[in-house]
């Protein structure tokens, strides 16, 4: 490790410590009290019997950082390192680590062999796995790194700590980070908003993916959502991005490093290739990105360079016969980017080192690049395309490299979805009804429909009419004062899902109705019945929430009813939110078009679904403290109403 540091050209004075080695150099040393300094960072590199031991030194010495390279599987032995740490006021980088590398000040700490040359530039990286750090900074060239960490088992310093550190950096572009875990979910919150408020992209891969006790859950939304699905709209909620592999993480790194920002959501690509071209625009249509429509003035402009018989569009294979192909490619590519609705440029071949047409193609590159504002990249339709020598050329040109044309499509499309800002948190004084709301959770082992109503209701929901009788009398009495259909339901303590138990019966529309049903449900379940007007037919949703343990409450709303299982299609968002940011979540669904007027039907009131939704993020918000889950299941969606015609509603053990 001594040796790679000096190597690599640390300006800052280092000291090798061995008693073996005493005397080797005027640099190196028996023991830690011999130094004629007080260490600022000590490097652990010993076994695992010797590391208590070597801290303990490390901190008398006044270090106040440590790196810790041994594995140190015994949980209290990591746990008693952690707290001497700690308690002296030091950071510590692992145990397990596989070391960190400051690109810019050329301090290079890692027990293994490293490229020494590689060029310092913006992209920071917090890899929880040592080997997706070796990958990384051993192979492609296309990212030049700031600074990169290997956490190990953060047993002090953890990767939300390195990540609010990162984003206030002057040199940091954008961050990496490789998760199998978040230990410390407050501070990394924390640090992503930090990071988007710097307009610093954060691309993250998380591994580990589980579902949340799914056995244990009492909604539907309790058994559908996992912690992953939490976890991700954690990172959405603060502009952050998912990658599902490394691959597709450095194609994103890359394109956010490179300095330039879009301008437009569209994408304009050149090729040399009929048949990749199309590939392109399969794969755009796949991954959701837009392909620019070129103004006629553009195509006009496109055209007078190209060949006869090649027509000016997107994406435009520019190759002919290649008769002045330098020229061509240059002004196709500098009219395409100057298209207002073009946000993005792929210059797409299977670049390689070493061939003279691809010189020809990187010069043509170059000079379209200098003679634009807008972002372009040299994308390989092959991931495996030789390019290293290129990468590096163009690299300090600020035009990336991207293997693999797949990967450059998801890069595009996060880059030009880039999001400057954070959604408004809606966060405001509690509801002045939540300390009663809070007061009557406490209160019972059980929350009733009931309950479940008047606690929706007093944050603005629309619910329905009811009344909660112990008679047949009361029901048939209620029933007629509301003057109009209605439904009956068990209000049998511990019962959920009333309907799989025969405990709902509806559209009841005259007295002797009533009075059946409720002899009923009395005599099979309980005489304990909800009377509720019976709300009108109309689209089924539904509004659940859960309160993750790590991250907080979490709103998924998705089709309801019986169809909640069956489409598996939902959004989800961290609580609390505005009816904006609902109302965009509902319309991303392709289920939302049946509350838009679908084949000539009435529109429904999607704004009032979108209320209801922000209004239990701000319930589940205001009672996090005693909230397990809640559902509303169906909210009936009308011409004029979305009200909340079933809800359960769970507290925390």
């Amino acid at each position: 490790m001594e040796r790679v540091c000096r190597a690599a050209g640390f300006r800052g004075e280092v000291y090798g410590i061995n008693p073996r080695l005493i005397g080797r150099d005027e640099r190196t040393f028996g023991d830690l009290a011999e130094l004629p300094v007080t260490p600022e960072h000590v490097v652990v590199s010993v076994g695992t019997s010797q590391v208590e031991t070597a801290v303990a030194q490390a901190l008398a010495s006044g270090a106040r950082a440590l790196t810790l390279f041994a594995e140190c599987p015994d949980v209290e032995l990591r746990t008693r390192i952690g707290s001497e740490i700690m308690r002296s006021g030091a950071v510590l980088c692992g145990p397990n680590s596989m070391g960190l590398h400051d690109f810019h000040s050329k301090l290079r700490i890692t027990p293994f062999d490293v490229p020494l040359n590689r060029k310092p530039g913006g992209v920071g990286l917090i890899s929880q796995s040592g080997s997706v750090l070796g990958a990384l900074i051993n192979n492609g060239r296309c990212l030049q790194f700031s600074q990169v960490i290997s956490t190990g088992s953060e047993t002090v310093t953890t990767a939300a700590d390195y990540l609010s550190w990162m984003v206030e950096q002057s040199e940091t572009r954008c961050v990496g980070m490789f998760l199998e875990a978040v230990r410390d979910p407050q501070r990394f919150m924390d640090a992503l908003e930090r990071a988007a408020q710097q307009d610093i992209p954060v691309v993250i891969v998380k591994v580990g993916r589980s579902a949340l006790g799914a056995k244990l859950a009492v909604s539907h939304t309790g058994a559908l959502v996992g912690n992953d699905d939490v976890f991700r709209a954690v990172v959405e909620r603060f502009g952050g991005h998912l990658a599902d592999s490394i691959d597709e993480m450095a194609a994103l790194l890359a394109v956010f490093s490179q300095g330039r920002k879009p301008s437009a959501k569209g994408l304009a690509t050149i090729h040399d290739s009929g048949g990749e071209r199309e590939l392109v625009a399969d794969l755009a249509e796949t991954e959701g990105v837009l392909l620019a429509q070129l103004s006629a003035s553009t195509k006009a402009r496109v055209q007078s360079v190209l060949e006869d018989g090649i027509h000016a569009e997107n994406p435009l294979d520019a190759w002919g016969t290649g008769q002045g192909a330098e020229h061509t490619y240059e002004e196709a590519t500098v009219a395409m980017l100057s298209d207002p609705a073009v946000g993005l440029g792929f210059y797409v071949l299977n670049w390689r080192d070493g061939y003279d047409l691809h010189s020809m193609h990187e010069r043509a590159l170059y000079r379209a690049f200098t003679r634009t504002e807008k972002p372009l990249l040299a994308v390989s339709n092959y991931a495996s395309s030789r390019s290293e020598d290129l990468a590096d050329r163009l690299g300090d040109a600020g035009i990336p490299v991207i293997g693999g044309l797949q990967n450059a499509m998801r890069a595009a499309r996060a880059f030009l979805e880039w999001r400057t800002s954070t959604p408004s948190d809606a966060v405001s004084l509690p509801n002045e009804h939540a300390g009663w709301a809070r007061d009557l959770l406490r209160s019972k082992t059980w929350i009733s429909e009931a309950d479940g109503y008047a606690i929706l209701a007093c944050y603005g929901i629309d619910v329905p009419q009811h009344a909660l009788v112990d008679s047949q009398e009361a029901a048939v009495s209620y029933a007629k004062e509301l003057g109009r259909a209605v439904i009956c339901k068990t209000a049998k303590e511990g019962v959920s899902h009333k309907t799989d138990v025969g405990g709902v019966v509806f559209d009841l529309k005259n007295p002797e109705a009533v009075a059946k049903a409720y002899d009923r449900l009395s005599a099979t379940l309980s005489s304990e019945v909800l009377v509720a007007e019976m709300v009108p037919t109309g689209s089924e949703w539904s509004i659940g929430a859960i309160n993750d343990p790590d991250f907080g409450p979490a709103i998924r709303i998705a089709p309801g009813g019986t169809m909640v299982e069956l489409l598996q299609e939902s959004a989800l968002l961290l609580a609390p939110f505005d009816q904006d940011t609902a109302k965009s979540a509902i319309l991303s669904l392709r289920a939302s078009r049946v509350l838009q007027g679908y084949r000539g039907q009435v529109a429904l009131d999607i704004s009032g679904l979108a209320a209801s939704a922000a209004a239990l993020s701000r319930l589940v918000w205001d009672l996090r403290d005693c909230l397990s889950e809640v559902e509303i299941n169906p909210v009936i969606v009308s011409e004029k109403r979305a009200v909340a015609a079933d809800a359960i509603v769970q507290m925390k053990p």
